[in-house]
């Protein structure tokens, strides 16, 4: 649940020391910035947002790593911020920032529900999660460990179900390409790949592969097809060795080697075509009897 936070990036922390520089303004200041609001000045509103910048940086700080980046935070923190001075009505006695807390807090939440997570969540669910969060942080420092979910429960006087639902439902999206691991060598996408089932190039490969070999198959004669598919299996079964296709052929084991080579002689020489031409491999050449026709098969003879 706790979670470290990521360094500022330099311009972050070259924006925190920028607004630094803008004092905070006293209620008498804030009373003569808002007459001029009323008037329509753009540099009334300037200044009284610049003032309280500091703030904005003060919420946000309570919503982070909730999903969003600290500086998207600031922004929708600022959006709050400005719709709150274009907003304020310093008659009625309120100092600005107390009145503009509620609406920076509500564009944060805002902005957290609907575009920290895949799955929106509502705001309350977000304003929970906090509470949790927060709790875990105090009772890290006090018991100086990490708390198990009943001492969290028993410090916000919450049964322990229902902080375990909101745990629950709090989601996270990883991008797939974000590394991971020991050494962050390896991307999330490589964790989820079957390695039972062949990728699509590899399919490509073994299906222009197939058609290929059946190509280069349709340019010797069907008895040195039937040496070559008893000698590799290329029916789908077992490899036989030259004495084994001698006896189902009613040939001698010489003879099969030789048959064997021929026909490896005359499939070298239909790839040396196919490199040489424009058209497709199964397009080039054909067997001595025009048959297009082929099955791998075996005819022993018994």
């Amino acid at each position: 649940m706790g979670r470290m936070r990521q360094p500022l990036s330099p311009s972050t922390l070259k924006y925190l020391s920028e607004i630094s520089k803008f004092p905070i303004l006293t209620h008498e200041q804030e009373r003569g910035l808002a007459s001029g609001l009323k008037e329509g000045s753009p540099a009334s509103l300037e200044k009284l947002v610049q003032s309280n910048l500091s703030f904005v940086v003060k919420i946000a700080s309570e919503y982070r790593n909730f999903g969003l980046s600290f500086e998207d935070l600031l922004n929708e923190g600022n959006v709050g911020l400005l719709e709150a001075a274009r907003r304020y009505d310093s008659s009625k006695g309120t100092k600005f920032i107390t009145y503009a807390i509620w609406w920076i807090r509500k564009s944060i939440l805002k902005a957290l529900s609907e575009q920290s997570t895949m799955v929106r969540l509502p705001s309350y669910q977000i304003k929970k999660y906090r509470r949790i969060n927060g709790a875990e942080v105090a009772l890290t420092q006090q018991l100086g460990r990490r708390p198990d979910r009943s001492e969290i429960s028993k410090r916000l006087g919450e049964r322990r179900e229902n902080v375990d639902q909101v745990l629950h439902n709090r989601v996270r999206e990883m991008s797939l390409d974000e590394r991971v691991g020991r050494d962050q060598g390896t991307s999330v996408s490589e964790f989820l790949v079957d390695a039972s089932l062949d990728s699509p190039e590899e399919s490509l490969i073994r299906s222009e592969n197939s058609r290929l070999l059946h190509a280069a198959m349709l340019n010797i004669t069907n008895q040195e097809r039937e040496v070559l598919v008893g000698r590799f299996g290329l029916d789908g079964e077992n490899g036989m060795t030259l004495r084994e296709i001698g006896w189902s052929m009613s040939l001698s084991r010489e003879r099969v080697r030789q048959i064997e080579n021929q026909a490896k002689r005359k499939i070298r020489r239909f790839f040396e075509r196919c490199t040489c031409s424009n058209e497709p491999p199964w397009s080039v050449g054909g067997n001595r009897n025009g048959d297009r026709r082929l099955v791998f098969g075996r005819n022993r003879r018994m």
